[in-house]
């Protein structure tokens, strides 16, 4: 039962005794038990067999799928074999292995995920032979080796093995678990996605933004962040670790030749972040969702904005048989533009510029690979609509370059030493990996150590050799590597400095005889990759005698590696090289950030003391936004997801004081307190801009008070140290509100700063929002922070509010009144209170039930709607159509929501028995 169901509630505000018969209807109909529907469920599949012939699937990928020029595209598998493909990848015996989900986004039927082998004996571009290669749920990423098989299904990575080579697993290791969460939760759509291999042998997962609350490897390594990430682990499940953070639900990461990540982001539903281009820096924080919206100079920089999408897939295609503009170069999907785009990418400071052109238009790409053959393919969620619907979903087609002679790999397993060392040399990143892996399979034998020992100094060599033979060397022999690393780190080719500090500091269980040395020589490096992983190393070592070397980069113009630096002097605890950072005016901004978020008693002692010291108002105010940023840290977290469109004001998503914020909370009030003017409007804004305020505070504090006021010094002593109002800071502004129109008017805007008002604010709030002298866009925000309050009293009061606001027929476009009443018909959230506004339609006034018939005509008009919503509502709209009151009530929510054309011959007959 929906909790603002759950009870009914008469508290400051008058409800009709309409209103209240309305509630019990809905509660008498929650009361009776649903009626059990038969669950459908995808076909069983022989474990193993022919691929069948799609004549028709394959005629229709020739409108389905268009390809530039010399490129032709073919069905490589369809359903049954391949339907609901989730995710693609290629391994070194040519086999092609395909994740089949048929839940797909939200349903969470168990035992239906399954990853199959299919193999094209022929070489004509269509699978001809399959197996089951292993069963699972939620199977969303997966790898293989040649001898491994690595799935990620949430919250599980496990690796699987084929030990009598029939094509089916037949053993199994789970290497992490709780990395993710399983379909208790939710269905799989927000949890852990993808895995890639990469040219340093870790296993990279894209992480959802449901997170993880727990994640254990198999030496007990556990880590822990909430919202989306990037994680990486050795193939033995040993060293997990993050990578990176704050991305919104990446569904895969590329992988270049030198092991740098990419990943196009999803859009979170038209809230102000959209899709994105992400270079993965290590350490970065990309800045979803507490810092793009008001701290966007502070998260790692995004390469890109491609606005509304939703990315999928990467890959880094290198391969000698792909035309010019086509190889060496990242490759990405989008779910939503129906294409898959390549992107060239120009150095840029510590990232890139990036130029993107389509390659493919494809129907619902989900992800992309390519073989050693040089084929590409693409996995197509066709027909696809969120829920299990049908078992003609999806398809796998194969991608070929016909401008040159396609690339062929000799069997690596059966390939010699030396030819496995020759083919670390070639043009293709596919044949480098494989080679790599069997390399390392058959163990550390001299003459291998050798050659790749004079690979890695043979300036001669591409860099791609290089950077294959230090990645291949650092995981055959570990620590005994690094002399040899150490010497390529002073290469004169940028990259491969940049690789040998990467592989130098790779494992920090091997990091014998490693010093800072390189990595603060790196700091100043002409290259900014060679920096980044300056940065990297020192953070890898813990070398807290390094720091200081950090601080200038804190303070540089180039956003991504300033951002890498303070996170890095964070990271590291360097509290006195902050310090002496913020005694420079070049650095002051970056150390004080990093100060800011050390959350060490030392830390705030050092900002308390120096903010005492401060004689200027431009002193003060840059002391007291660092130690606003610092009086909260991020809560503890319980493992709960925070939805499509979570708040996104910051700087944490949680606040939450730890044992110095008292002593900081002391010092902001009594600072702001003796501020006046311009000053004091600095400090109010910069306290609520870092949740130390409540956001709309500043405007009553200015507008409703003199700094000889008794009631500013409580409204200051009653606000600072809070992100949301309190029953004390709601009486004062009681107390104000009356005093003239324009407190009237502060005291709404602090009420509409509020992301979601308690329950005491709202009667205040109804008073405001009704106003109609009021500013239209201050009241539409507080309309919208009404509607966010949990509760029966809530949904009553916000009904209340928005059945007196029904827009009217041909309203000016833009008006923000219109469309945060929009906003609430058509929230998500409406689905778990359909019986609230059913019983509203049949019951309320006209008003009221115009205001349910366009929640229920919203519910029901899209693709995406659940069936048991769609069975829910359609009878209360059919039957509406019989009652004349009830009928124009509908008509007037089907014309506000302007659904004419899906009830065309309804209206018609409705016209019609009009009276003339």
């Amino acid at each position: 039962m929906p909790a603002i169901l759950a009870t009914t509630s008469i508290t400051h505000m008058t409800v009709s005794m309409k209103a209240l018969a309305l509630v019990l209807v809905a509660q008498a109909a929650l009361a009776q038990p649903p009626a059990q529907q038969p669950v459908a469920r995808p076909p069983s599949l022989a474990r193993s067999g022919a691929v069948p012939a799609e004549p028709n699937v394959e005629k229709k990928l020739q409108s389905d799928f268009k390809a530039p020029a010399g490129f032709t595209v073919t069905l490589f598998a369809g359903p049954p074999v391949a339907m609901y493909p989730t995710c693609v990848n290629e391994s070194p015996d040519g086999a092609v292995f395909v994740c089949v989900d048929p839940n797909l986004s939200l349903s969470t039927l168990k035992g239906v995920g399954r990853v199959m082998r299919l193999v094209d004996s022929d070489g004509d571009g269509r699978a001809d032979k399959y197996t089951t290669f292993a069963e699972m749920d939620s199977p969303r990423g997966v790898v293989s080796d040649g001898r491994s098989v690595f799935v990620m299904h949430p919250p599980f990575l496990t690796a699987y093995r084929d030990t009598n080579g029939d094509g089916i697993s037949d053993e199994s290791t789970d290497l992490v678990t709780g990395l993710g969460f399983d379909l208790d939760f939710r269905g799989a759509d927000h949890t852990t996605n993808n895995i890639e291999l990469g040219p340093d042998g870790w296993i990279y997962v894209a992480v959802g933004d449901y997170g993880f609350q727990r994640a254990v490897g198999t030496d007990g390594r556990q880590i822990q962040n909430r919202g989306g990430a990037v994680v990486r682990v050795r193939p033995d499940g040993t060293n997990l670790e993050i990578v990176a953070t704050g991305t919104r639900n990446i569904y895969d990461v590329a992988i270049d030749p030198l092991a740098r990540l990419y990943a196009r982001d999803n859009t979170n539903d038209g809230d102000g972040w959209d899709t994105r281009l992400h270079y993965l820096a290590p350490g970065a924080n990309m800045g979803y969702p507490t810092l793009y919206q008001n701290f966007g100079k502070e998260h790692f920089p995004s390469l890109k904005d491609y606005g509304a999408g939703s990315g999928v897939g990467g890959l880094w295609i290198q391969d000698p048989a792909w035309p010019a503009g086509f190889n060496n170069t990242l490759y990405t999907g989008d779910w939503t533009v129906q294409k898959i785009f390549r992107h060239t990418l120009t150095p840029k400071g510590g990232i890139f510029d990036v130029e993107q052109a389509e390659f493919l238009s494809a129907l619902r790409p989900a992800d992309l690979t390519i073989d050693g053959s040089s084929n590409l393919y693409v996995a197509s969620l066709a027909g696809g609509q969120f829920t299990y619907n049908s078992d003609t979903v999806g398809y796998v087609v194969q991608v070929r370059s016909a401008a040159g002679a396609p690339s062929r790999e000799a069997s690596v397993f059966s390939a010699t030493d030396a030819g496995l060392l020759a083919t670390l040399g070639s043009g293709v990143y596919v044949h480098r990996l494989h080679a790599q892996q069997e390399l390392l399979r058959r163990g550390e034998k001299d003459a291998t150590v050798r050659s790749l020992r004079a690979t890695i100094g043979d300036a001669s060599k591409s860099v791609d050799a290089r950077a294959a033979a230090m990645f291949t060397l650092k995981q055959l022999v570990g620590a005994r590597a690094n002399d040899a690393l150490l010497q390529a780190a002073t290469a004169a080719d940028p990259s491969v400095r940049e690789v040998a500090l990467r592989a130098l500091a790779d494992r920090i269980d091997q990091l014998d005889g490693v010093t800072s040395a390189p990595f603060v020589k790196a700091l100043s490096d002409a290259a900014p990759q060679v920096r980044v992983q300056g940065i990297r190393g020192i953070v890898r070592l813990g070398a807290r005698d390094a720091s200081d070397a950090l601080v200038p980069l804190a303070g540089s113009d180039d956003q991504a590696l300033a951002h890498l630096a303070i996170n890095a002097l964070v990271s590291l605890d360097a509290v006195s090289s902050a310090v002496k950072g913020a005694s420079n005016a070049a650095t002051r901004a970056g150390a004080l950030r990093a100060l800011s978020q050390m959350h060490s008693p030392g830390a705030a002692s050092a900002l308390l003391e120096r903010l005492g010291k401060a004689s200027d108002a431009p002193t003060r105010a840059a002391y007291v936004r660092a130690l606003a940023r610092q009086y909260n840290r991020e809560g503890y977290w319980r493992g709960d997801w925070w939805t499509t469109r979570p708040q996104h004001f910051g700087p944490y998503f949680d606040p939450a004081p730890w044992e110095a914020s008292p002593r900081i909370r002391a010092a902001l009030a009594e600072t702001l307190t003796a501020a006046s003017g311009d000053e004091f409007n600095i400090l109010a804004t910069d306290l609520a801009l870092n949740q130390v305020l409540p956001r709309g505070a500043p405007a009553l504090l200015v507008a409703a008070t003199t700094s000889r006021d008794a009631l500013r010094t409580s409204l200051i002593d009653a606000m600072v140290g809070r992100a949301s109002l309190d029953p004390r800071t709601l009486a004062i502004a009681t107390q104000l509100d009356a005093r003239s129109p324009a407190v009237h008017a502060a005291v709404a805007q602090m009420l509409a700063g509020e992301s979601a008002l308690s329950t005491s604010a709202l009667v205040l709030a109804r008073t405001a929002v009704l106003d109609a002298g009021m500013d239209a866009r201050v009241r539409a925000s507080l309309l919208g922070s009404i509607t966010q309050v949990p509760g029966t009293q809530a949904l009553d009061v916000s009904t209340d509010i928005l059945s007196r606001m029904i827009p009217a027929p041909g309203a000016a476009a833009g008006d923000p009144i219109e469309a945060a009443w929009r906003r609430f018909v058509g929230d998500r959230r409406r689905f778990g209170e359909l019986d609230y506004f059913i019983a509203m339609a049949r019951n309320g006034t006209p008003e009221q039930r115009a205001l349910a018939y366009s929640v229920l005509a919203q519910a029901i008009r899209g693709q995406r709607t659940p069936p048991a919503v769609r069975e829910k509502v359609t009878p209360v709209i059919e039957a509406a159509w019989a009652d004349p009151a009830s009928a124009a009530s509908l008509v007037q929510a089907i014309t506000i929501m302007r659904l004419e054309t899906q009830y065309t011959e309804k209206l018609a007959a409705f016209n019609a028995a009009k009276p003339k």
